[in-house]
């Protein structure tokens, strides 16, 4: 019986982790050393950690991702042909207690662990996916002993750093959270709101279950009516919103944001799906999460206020994906100016600040005021 037992709690199925409060670098470590320090060293505890030590900071970009963000964007062809490369790494919790049957891990945001995440298992390790960048996160162990009855461990912490949420959602290239981008006033787009990637049609059973955990409500398949499924490759309960979405920003080309009014009109129907709260949290994509989506990632952060910087490293990450990288040898260099060529447009718009531009922008191809502030509202808070 206890084996079966053991069997059946081992296969519970995990959520996904909520959102998390966001800190500086300095607040991360005064919030870690102040969780820690609250416990005496007198109290007794039902477990002993081993891992993340006291006051840890974990970094979870990979080599990749860290070579990424230490060149240039030119560096982006030393990527190409090396497969996904832009997953982030995971996080180990491990621990020891004696004669225990299996734990239940609660994971938070607040001491309070109210909305905490919560995770069970029979072995003392457990590897943690999909972390946020830049967070605090809090946790605690129940154990439950061979003679059923239970005890709660002290509280812990751990932080992490790093450059993008990128998750591993199995079947689907170039998957990452939206959020985490500086804006300049110092606001950050929020996470666990809109995520952006390749196509679902390969997508697996396991990939579903991610995005069941992920809580995502709309697909916004850029792919257009032609394309995209009644019934989207993410989940059956997602709803599906089909644009034939535009290109980046030249006016020679129909299909660009400037192009012609088919594009112009595509493109302010994508800004007018995402002022929609009801549609979060939404995922948008085309075929290879690049190109078409790129380009409303692009407006959507430069409407909140991110910077030139960002917006193209943002842009550029697709290149290490799988998708991403389709195309011909120089297709990095052609995407980089397209890219650019975004900025350029935007750059050319009336206003003082480049959100503002963007903001001019879009209500000329009929995005009202309401609908833009929507959309900072979503995606800032």
């Amino acid at each position: 019986m206890r084996n079966k037992f053991l069997k059946t709690v081992a296969a519970f199925a995990c959520v996904v982790l909520s959102g998390i409060c966001v800190f500086s670098g300095s607040a991360i470590a005064e919030v870690t050393n102040a969780t820690n320090d609250a416990h005496t060293e007198s109290e007794a505890d039902v477990i002993e950690t081993v891992k993340p030590m006291k006051k840890s900071v974990i970094d979870i970009d990979n080599e990749k991702v860290k070579e990424f963000y230490d060149n240039d964007y030119s560096y982006i062809a030393n990527f190409i042909g090396n497969g996904e490369q832009i997953r982030q790494k995971s996080v180990r919790l491990e621990w020891n207690a004696e004669n225990a049957a299996y734990y239940e891990v609660s994971l938070s945001d607040n001491l309070t662990f109210k909305n905490s995440d919560k995770y069970v298992c029979v072995e003392n390790t457990l590897d943690l996916n999909d972390l946020k960048p830049n967070r605090n996160y809090y946790w605690k162990v129940k154990v439950t002993y061979e003679d059923g009855s239970q005890k709660d461990s002290k509280v812990y912490s751990f932080a992490t750093k790093g450059h993008v949420r990128a998750i591993s959602v199995e079947g689907v290239s170039n998957f990452r959270d939206l959020g985490g981008s500086v804006t300049t006033d110092g606001k950050i787009l929020k996470y666990g709101m809109l995520f952006r990637s390749g196509k679902g049609e390969d997508i697996t059973a396991k990939g579903k279950e991610t995005i069941k955990r992920l809580g995502i409500k709309t697909d916004l398949d850029l792919r257009g009516p032609s394309e995209a499924g009644i019934v989207s490759p993410f989940g059956d309960d997602i709803t599906v919103i089909a644009i034939s979405g535009a290109y980046y920003a030249n006016s020679v080309h129909e299909t660009s944001i400037n192009g012609s009014e088919e594009y112009r009109n595509a493109f302010r129907d994508e800004l007018k799906a995402c002022a929609d709260e009801s549609n979060y949290p939404m995922l948008f994509h085309c075929s290879l999460g690049r190109d078409r989506t790129g380009t409303l990632a692009f407006i959507l952060e430069a409407l909140c206020g991110v910077e030139e910087e960002t917006l193209i490293r943002n842009h550029m990450l697709s290149f290490l994906s799988v998708e991403g990288q389709r195309g011909a040898a120089n297709e990095n260099e052609l995407i980089l100016a397209n890219v650019r060529g975004i900025y350029s447009f935007i750059s050319s718009q009336s206003g003082k600040t480049l959100a503002k531009k963007t903001e001019n922008f879009v209500r000329q191809i009929g995005v009202t005021k309401e609908e833009i502030a929507a959309i900072r509202s979503i995606l800032l808070g």
